[in-house]
């Protein structure tokens, strides 16, 4: 874990509403310190803010300036000096106390960031600030393992996205492991590609004793963690991560080598999450005339055409599913060829379905009919077929 930097912000120009106006010495020294700052000279801005601390009580803004100063330069031990002394002062100036709960964090007095923060969470200071408090209490109660305050700390509705990890590292502590499974779903919405949340997930998977899931995480993992070598595309479509397996396409070299079965699997994934010109492009980029291994043809022209027609291209839809079914058998083993004929009718008959739909659709009657006919003619299909053909008959659509 990092310390929360990232997430504190410093309302330099804020002036809390119980305090005085800045005096005009302040202005203008305020104005003269920003003016070094923007030229990196913080040994001349310190020195110039300051005469400022020795008021009784300096205006916050002289705190918000000039502890940032001190934070800057990493003078930490006077930065958490300086910061305790304007929470004194202001004890319910939110954005002050937020910056000490920082201060105290980079000192690891992370029980006192707790102490400082908690009874503001009641106020009705801007929502913006009180939630960023409540991440940096869930933050320092995870650091003294109490991994149970985090969860109850940070489980509010809705649930802010860089919470995630504080709430499912807790639960993983805890072996809540249904828990953590679905807080790592939910960090994945918005983070698909990190690799610590599959990580957690498939931790999670193996606690529910899912040794599958948790392989099909661990796989992605890897992905996401550039070890592409290793990446069974299977797995992701498994987990139904079509946007992360598709990235296996532009690790395609299709001008050097056969369409493959891997090749067809990730022009798959590329169709199942949408990205149809991309899938198309990419089985297109192949000689198909040379490059096409036999066993594929079908597999091949029946998602070549399913990629068409969501592209509403029709007439090149139709074309190539027409092609389904027409390549010949590989000569082999009786048992290797039966397969294969079975493999063929189960395509063919899937083609012509899709081709009955379209002409359907499309109130091409003759046509349809047509596709029926020849469908109730492919084993398995017999039945399906002739339903179809007797409701063209039945609505009137065909004598």
């Amino acid at each position: 874990m990092k310390y929360l930097t990232a997430f504190i912000f410093f309302l330099l120009a804020a002036v809390n509403a119980q305090s005085r106006e800045l005096s005009h010495v302040e202005s203008n020294t305020l104005y003269k310190v920003n003016q070094f700052l923007k030229q990196e000279n913080h040994d001349a801005a310190l020195q110039l803010i300051q005469p400022l601390f020795e008021q009784q009580k300096p205006h916050p803004t002289v705190f918000k300036y000039g502890c940032k100063l001190l934070t800057d330069t990493a003078a930490q031990t006077q930065a958490l000096h300086c910061w305790t002394h304007a929470y004194e002062l202001y004890p319910d100036d939110l954005s002050l106390a937020i910056n000490l709960a920082d201060s105290l964090l980079r000192a690891d007095q992370h029980q006192r960031v707790i102490d400082v923060l908690s009874p503001l969470l009641v106020s009705k200071s801007d929502q913006a600030l009180l939630l960023q408090a409540r991440y940096i209490i869930g933050y320092a109660y995870y650091q003294l393992a109490q991994y149970q305050a985090v969860i109850e700390i940070l489980s509010i509705s809705p649930v802010k996205q860089h919470w995630w990890p504080l709430i499912s590292y807790s639960q993983l502590a805890l072996e809540h492991w249904l828990e953590a499974k679905s807080s790592a779903q939910q960090w994945l919405k918005s983070a698909p590609d990190n690799l610590a949340a599959w990580q957690i997930l498939a931790r999670s998977e193996m606690g529910l004793d899912n040794p599958k899931a948790a392989a099909v995480a661990i796989d992605i993992a890897r992905l996401v963690g550039g070890q592409k070598a290793l990446i069974n595309v299977n797995l992701l479509g498994n987990l139904k991560a079509y946007n992360l397996a598709v990235e296996c396409i532009t690790q395609s070299q299709a001008a050097s080598k056969r369409f493959t079965t891997q090749d067809y699997t990730c022009a798959q994934y590329a169709w199942l999450s949408g990205e149809y010109q991309k899938a198309l492009d990419f089985m297109q980029s192949f000689s198909i005339e040379a490059k096409l291994n036999p066993t594929l043809y079908n597999d091949y022209y029946l998602l070549q055409g399913q990629l068409f027609a969501a592209l509403k291209q029709n007439i090149k839809a139709i074309n190539a599913w027409g092609k389904v079914g027409k390549h010949p058998l590989i000569l082999s083993t009786a048992k290797e060829i039966k397969y294969a004929r079975q493999k063929r009718n189960q395509q063919q008959g899937q083609a012509l379905l899709l081709m009955g739909q379209h002409y359907w659709l499309a109130q091409q009657w003759p046509e349809a009919k047509a596709c029926y006919r020849k469908l109730a003619q492919t084993p398995g299909f017999e039945v399906i077929a002739k339903t179809f053909e007797q409701n063209l008959t039945a609505y009137g659509l065909y004598e």
